[in-house]
């Protein structure tokens, strides 16, 4: 199961229940775009050491899936569909939905409004 950086982020903050959603999941992956997105929170917020070592840590729990070649292919054509259909999506979450269907891993996301536009990516709501 890919996590979705809404995810990670509930995860981080201790969100009540969180853990639950991973229930059944044997190995959870983040893309490598979500690890750029937690970093880029951790640098334009005013994060202590504390915040950033959770970042680590939950960071180290899960397996990275690199936002290589076949990524940015997939998710080239993806975008492109989106915005001729007029539904586009923030691009971080096309290449998050790319890794997901090169990798064949559902996304486990709060914002499942836009990986539902997706097209071909099974989405798990939490």
């Amino acid at each position: 199961m890919l996590l979705d950086t809404s995810f990670v982020i509930d995860l981080i903050r201790g969100k009540e229940g969180i853990e639950d959603a991973l229930e059944g999941s044997s190995v959870e992956y983040v893309s490598s775009v979500t690890v750029m997105e937690l970093w880029e929170g951790i640098h334009l917020a005013s994060s202590t050491d504390e915040e950033r070592d959770r970042v680590k840590g939950c960071l180290g729990d899960a397996e990275e899936l690199p936002f290589d070649r076949d990524c940015a292919t997939e998710a080239g054509r993806l975008n492109a569909e989106l915005i001729k259909e007029g539904t586009p999506v923030d691009e971080t979450d096309v290449m998050i939905g790319a890794t997901a269907l090169v990798h064949d891993q559902p996304v486990l996301t709060r914002n499942v409004a836009h990986f539902e536009r997706i097209d071909g990516v099974d989405v798990v709501a939490y």
